[in-house]
């Protein structure tokens, strides 16, 4: 299942003389995250931390705690990302800024996912989704269900997260947030119905996924989209379709090395089919 965490860059406020610096070093950490160059966004998160403190600096105190979580959690070190996420939800808290809050939370709420801890990752993420309805924060509201809904899906419990990931699907499609979102949402919901055997509703959204990616040429989440589209058709017993929609995209498939499950979904289609 694809997996989604909220990274987003923090309100800019006017600022002067050194704080405008350490705003400056805050765009910089998020363009090392951008280029994945986590060491470098490890390194100047905390320079930033540290000029902060210095100066009493709030944005650069809370920022500076959220972005070292994220570089560490980016490097795989969960127990030191774990720490940074923490300090950011202690400090967050102690101050009136709601995104401030929803990152820290969301960070920790990841981590935690990452470290199987379900239970205490879902009381993060519902306590994000407490704090952006109680700000009317519309935005943010998708990727918030979203996260809820991964919990449910990784617990097993895919009645539950197909109604959090249609939640989020239905506001993201209503502010018309970006459509890498209403994809990702899409197919988060396709495959909740396919593991449901609710395999009409499965094709329904993974095509709508599917389409959405091509168009965005995101060759990786096309193929996984294709994929299991045609699973569901072989579930339905609509084997020469399945069929048909796994030789369209085979050369798609070997393009980003993903062939093998296709050519082994294929020859077992063909047995399949030749045998009527």
């Amino acid at each position: 299942m694809v997996k989604i965490i909220i990274l987003l860059i923090f309100i800019n406020f006017t600022v002067y003389g050194s704080t405008k610096d350490i705003d400056k070093e805050i765009s910089e950490a998020w363009k090392y995250y951008e280029q994945g160059k986590f060491i470098k966004m490890e390194k100047i998160s905390r320079e930033i931390l540290e000029k902060s403190l210095k100066l009493k600096y709030p944005k650069g105190i809370a920022e500076g705690y959220y972005y070292l979580g994220v570089a560490y959690y980016s490097m795989g070190n969960l127990r030191k990302a774990l720490e940074y996420a923490n300090k950011a939800i202690e400090y967050s808290e102690k101050h009136n800024n709601y995104r401030w809050k929803s990152y820290a939370y969301t960070l920790a709420g990841e981590i935690l996912r990452s470290l199987h801890k379900y239970d205490d990752a879902m009381k993060n993420f519902k306590k994000v989704l407490q704090i952006i309805k109680e700000n009317k924060n519309k935005r943010m509201l998708p990727a918030a269900y979203s996260n809820i809904g991964n919990i449910y899906f990784e617990k097993g419990n895919y009645k539950k997260a197909a109604e959090f990931y249609r939640k989020g699907l239905i506001i993201g499609k209503d502010i018309k947030i970006r459509k890498s979102y209403i994809a990702l949402n899409s197919y988060n919901l396709g495959l909740s119905y396919y593991k449901q055997k609710n395999y009409t509703g499965a094709i329904n959204y993974l095509k709508e996924a599917s389409d959405i990616y091509k168009e965005l040429g995101d060759k990786k989440s096309y193929i996984s989209s294709i994929f299991y589209i045609a699973k569901s058709y072989i579930k339905t017993g609509d084997y020469k379709k399945a069929y048909k929609i796994l030789k369209e995209n085979y050369r798609i498939a070997k393009e980003i090395r993903a062939s093998r499950m296709y050519f082994r979904t294929l020859k077992k289609l063909e047995e399949q089919i030749g045998s009527f």
